[in-house]
């Protein structure tokens, strides 16, 4: 037995529901505390949405550190740089932090490089 829709419920529409720019950028401010990965979806979502992570509420407190390799996001070739220079100049503590052991990070890099080769 197949079940068909009824198509007088395929026509119902549903209504958009607006959320102020400021109250979207709270809700996203409050994933972007579980990590970057919680923001792609946003960013795919639409300018609304894009907006919403790139405002500085959501750039301040977004976890970098969830990502092993956030340390790296601070170097010029990285394809996150753009995203980690954002969220430094909305003064988010963990690109601070990242900037401050840039050096060391570099330096950790290099010797695994060398000891992988041989």
């Amino acid at each position: 037995m197949v079940v068909r829709p009824n198509p007088k419920y395929l026509d119902a529409a549903i209504p958009e529901v607006y959320l102020p720019a400021p109250l979207l950028a709270k809700i996203v401010s409050y994933v972007a505390e579980s990590g970057v990965d919680s923001l792609k979806s946003f960013v795919k979502a639409g300018p609304l949405f894009k907006a919403a992570v790139y405002s500085k509420e959501t750039l301040s407190c977004v976890c970098l550190d969830r990502s092993r390799y956030f340390m790296w996001w601070s170097m010029p070739h990285s394809i996150y740089y753009h995203f980690f220079t954002k969220c430094l100049e909305a003064n988010n503590p963990h690109a601070l932090t990242a900037v401050l052991y840039k050096e060391i990070a570099y330096e950790n890099l290099v010797a695994e490089c060398y000891r992988s080769s041989l």
